[in-house]
């Protein structure tokens, strides 16, 4: 990379800011995007300051600035060479104002994120893009994103209330403030002069005026906003709409202002079925005109991609539509009104229940959110996704979609089409290999065929996208040359030298959207692990990652991996080892809103496996075969360290285990909060109701850091509370799920504490007459999701058959709680749950148990892996430092009667870090129960 550049860097931004290294260039090189394109470096401001002072970096090196926020683009609009602007890890501060009317915020803040602080308000944002849990406001401002209900009423540009922004020489202004808006004028004459020239120029052709309120009445993201010219007359206001789907190529968002939209007390949604795409496509005029909020079209190569929706005849079309309304008697009056009149749809062959729940209406748009990464998922693995995005006036969209179909078959593409049928705004989507000049040559005559199509029917060639580099060189014969001039002007102006986002909706090259394209190599089959090749790198998973904001994130890593794959270069792998593995959590988090259902932690595990030393498998192998005397062992070293701290101070500790971390990077730190570890307390119980099973991190650093009795003695007296019998076998000692040498990678350890666990379960249990509870979720989890099959010998693996093993949650939920009378709550507890928890479902499980032991329970917003992960955590407290910053930040203010999880680790590293004494949820159902 250029040096000249980097050493400047430097001079400004501190080292965690600036990535530079092979692999963090490549990996920066790809989004969610068909493109790939290789940065100098990647920058992270954290202040406006920190901005000012790269962009003129970038004016006196003249190297180009992108910035980039979640990097889920899809038209190559977040991928450049030169600098990388991210802002993904930080911007993310907001204000609620005029009580929830508007919602002021950071570019650095996820759709998701900010209805879900609007929602207490009763209020959301209008754009809603299906990718909302991934995509983020300076994204979705830069490309004008809409989605499902946002039509052309409520997009940014429509909703926008103010905007602060900085321009490519360092001003910055803010459209609401009065001084500013005279300063804009002021100090950027000739841009403003420039502005209105434009402007005059448009309203004094009726020609071009109306040819811009025309294509403004469809979805149309093409180019700049020209409707900006029509709508208003100050510069200041030209210029903050101009910005709003001008994709960071005029200046750069630091922040805005919507104005929101009411939230409808009452929301339901039925499914309908048409013979064919066309037959559908024909229905969505009269299906908005019925008042449907949304009509979400999936064909049945949609259709097709999704595992749990049942067959269905060839050609089958789905409409899914969205009605809201004041009340459940309106809702009820009008699905009874709009039932015949569906039935008379042409074309249509089943129309499903209107949900009558929330849960079940959650489902069917948990199905249109997922299509997208769905259908792209189900290619041919190593192909590339191409995602389209065109509009057309509904009344022409069964044409729009009939030609589409007509263009994969011609161009033999296994093609989709699924999109905002009630706004004409339709994805075509294809998978093809894009690695031989005649896979490229026929997607150019596809590309071809499709912008000419949708022109003859007066439509968009992007709808909410973006125009990016995939439409950049039809934007002209869209708009024609007249109007092309003008946006031209509008980048001369705003950008005199060039360096915003080049290439990006205007550019010279007719091949733009042909050039660059990114490879999907294969690279799972040496991790034993196929489905990580379906990754289509849509970005879903990262805002669940706890390394996200330190390292890399799930995509990332399966980026990475393809990039090694692709280069064979082991420099890359080298700079892989801490960003890509050591700080990995394996959660195995990503997979939940992953639409494959991929893990990352399946990669990493692998790799781990891959990677280890002989020395390093025979260490484990011993532990695993001895894990009684290490047991011993590891209290015996905790009870001295302690005892230490406690005559001493925990600083010599902290230095050392500091000092150690540096000479043997898998060497712990040491953590105040670390616990003395209490003598155990087994008790045999003869004909007991249920075996309880003490996780090993229990019987090791189970006692109270509150100083209350240790966990093993409180779940004993809480089932002598509700009189259930409970057996806890000395046998216990020694034993483990197995989790530690999953996540080691080391296989043979794993089939070793695997099988004798469940052989001394098989015989605590009576050949599985008793059911077994653990104390520790994720324990739990291994148990019964990773325990079972090749791990173990096929005598186990049929004892393991007979168990029924729960976890404490529901042990405390069904079984306890239903025997006790009486219960004194507290005022305001908080919950953590843990990875596990969610994966299995048994965050409801957790809530129940607390909300009936307290008036108030706190689940944040912002709550999730706290990056602990077994002793992963202690090693690299970076990485719970990351992954717990969003829930610190939610909750730093807050007072609470309690704190509590469900894994001992978890609970020490979140006290660590989030400055609350947490514990397990067991001391809550102890202390309110009689």
């Amino acid at each position: 990379m250029d040096k000249r550049l980097l050493h400047k860097l430097t001079a400004v931004f501190d080292s965690h800011q600036i990535l530079s290294s092979g692999l963090y260039r490549e990996i920066y090189s790809r989004d969610g995007s068909y493109f790939n394109i290789k940065p100098e470096v990647i920058v992270r401001p954290d202040t406006l300051q920190q901005v000012q002072r790269l962009l003129a970096i970038a004016s006196e090196t003249g190297t180009g600035v992108t910035f980039r926020t979640g990097g889920t683009s899809l038209s190559g609009q977040s991928v450049n060479a030169g600098i990388i602007c991210e802002l993904r890890t930080a911007w993310k501060k907001s204000e609620v104002r005029d009580n929830g009317r508007k919602i002021w915020f950071e570019p650095g803040l996820t759709a998701h994120q900010v209805n879900t602080i609007l929602k207490k308000y009763q209020t959301k944002i209008g754009p809603d893009p299906a990718s909302a849990i991934a995509a983020m406001m300076g994204g979705i401002l830069s490309n004008n994103s809409s989605g499902m209900q946002t039509g052309t009423r409520y997009n940014a540009y429509h909703t926008l209330s103010s905007i602060e922004f900085m321009l490519a020489n360092g001003h910055c202004y803010n459209s609401r403030l009065t001084a500013d808006r005279r300063r804009f004028e002021q100090e950027e004459e000739q841009l403003c002069k420039g502005l209105l020239q434009i402007r005059s120029q448009i309203l004094g052709n009726d020609g071009i005026r109306n040819r811009i309120i025309e294509k403004y009445k469809i979805k149309n993201v093409t180019g700049y906003s020209m409707n900006a010219f029509v709508d208003f007359d100050h510069p200041a206001d030209i210029f903050a709409h101009l910005l709003i789907g001008g994709e960071g190529t005029l200046g750069f968002i630091v922040s805005a202002e919507l104005n929101t939209l009411p939230l409808l007390p009452v929301y339901s949604s039925a499914m309908l079925y048409f013979k064919d795409a066309t037959k559908a496509a024909a229905a969505a005029a009269f299906l908005g005109e019925s008042g449907a909020l949304s009509v979400e079209m999936m064909d049945y190569a949609a259709l097709s991609s999704l595992g749990d929706r049942p067959e269905l005849p060839g050609g089958t079309t789905a409409m899914l539509i969205d009605y809201g309304a004041r009340s459940s008697e309106e809702m009820q009056d009008m699905i009874k009104h709009l039932g015949p009149q569906l039935k008379k749809l042409d074309g249509l062959v089943n129309l499903e229940e209107f949900t009558r729940t929330v849960n079940e209406r959650e489902k069917l748009w948990k199905v249109r959110d997922g299509i997208f990464p769905c259908v792209a998922g189900a290619r041919i693995p190593g192909d590339s996704v191409i995602l389209e995005d065109v509009a057309a006036p509904v009344g022409k969209l069964d044409a729009l979609v009939g030609g589409l179909q007509e263009l994969f078959h011609k161009h033999g593409y296994e093609g989709s089409v699924f999109g905002h049928a009630r706004d004409g705004n339709v994805h075509p989507l294809v998978t093809s290999g894009m690695k031989t000049v005649d896979e490229i040559n026929n997607f150019s005559r596809f590309m071809e065929g499709m912008v000419t199509l949708v022109l003859s029917l007066d439509g968009s060639l992007k709808g909410e996208h973006g125009t990016g580099r995939a439409v950049a060189p039809f934007v002209e014969r869209e708009w024609g040359t007249e109007i092309y001039r003008m946006m031209q002007e509008i980048k001369r102006l705003a950008d005199p030298q060039g360096i915003l986002n080049k290439g990006v909706i205007l550019n010279s090259d007719p091949d733009a959207h042909l050039q660059s394209v990114k490879e999907m190599t294969l690279f799972s089959e040496d991790l034993h692990y196929k489905k990580a090749d379906t990754c289509i790198e849509c970005g879903f998973c990262e805002h669940v990652c706890p390394s996200r904001y330190v390292t890399l994130t799930p995509r990332q890593r399966l980026q990475a991996r393809r990039i090694i794959a692709r280069t064979g270069n082991p420099q890359l792998e080298k700079e892989y080892d801490y960003i890509g593995e050591q700080t990995c959590a394996a959660d195995g988090m990503c997979q939940m809103p992953c639409p494959m259902g991929i893990s990352t932690a399946v990669v990493t595990d692998a790799i781990r496996s891959k990677k280890a030393t002989k020395t390093a498998s025979d260490i484990l192998h011993y532990a695993a075969g001895h894990f009684g005397a290490v047991e011993t062992d590891l209290r015996a070293m905790l009870k001295l360290a302690v005892g230490t701290e406690r005559v001493v101070s925990p600083y010599p500790l902290i230095w050392a285990t500091d000092f150690l971390h540096r000479m043997f990077r898998q060497m712990p730190h040491w953590s105040a909060h670390f616990p003395m570890p209490r003598k155990l307390h087994y008790r045999e119980e003869t004909d007991p109701d249920y075996i309880y099973f003490p996780a090993c991190v229990t019987r090791i650093f189970g006692a109270s850091a509150l100083h209350k009795d240790d966990l093993m003695t409180v779940i004993l007296r809480i089932a002598g509370k509700a009189g259930v019998r409970v057996s806890l076998p000395a046998e216990a000692h020694g034993l483990c799920c197995s989790q530690i040498w999953e996540h080691k990678g080391n296989v043979e350890g794993q089939k070793i504490t695997a099988n004798r666990t469940v052989a001394c379960f098989y015989d605590w249990s009576e050949r599985g007459r008793i059911p077994i509870f653990c104390d520790t979720t994720s324990c739990t989890h291994t148990l019964l999701s990773e325990t079972g099959g090749n791990i173990l010998t096929p005598e186990n693996q049929e004892k393991y058959k007979q168990l029924k093993i729960i976890d404490i949650t529901q042990w405390l939920n069904e079984i306890i709680l239903p025997k006790i009378k009486e219960i004194k709550p507290k005022n305001r507890v908080l919950l953590h749950p843990t990875c596990s928890c969610q994966i299995m479902n048994l965050t409801p499980v957790m809530l129940n148990i607390a909300r009936k032991c307290a008036r108030e329970v706190i689940l944040p917003d912002n709550w999730g892996c706290c990056g602990a992960s077994g002793d992963r955590g202690f090693i690299f407290p970076e990485l719970s430092e990351s992954a717990t910053r969003d829930e610190r930040y939610e909750i730093s203010d807050q007072q609470f009667d309690g704190c509590y999880s469900l894994a001992r680790t978890c609970e020490i590293v979140m006290q660590d870090h989030i400055k609350q004494p947490y514990e397990s949820i067991v001391y809550l159902v102890d202390e309110t129960i009689g």
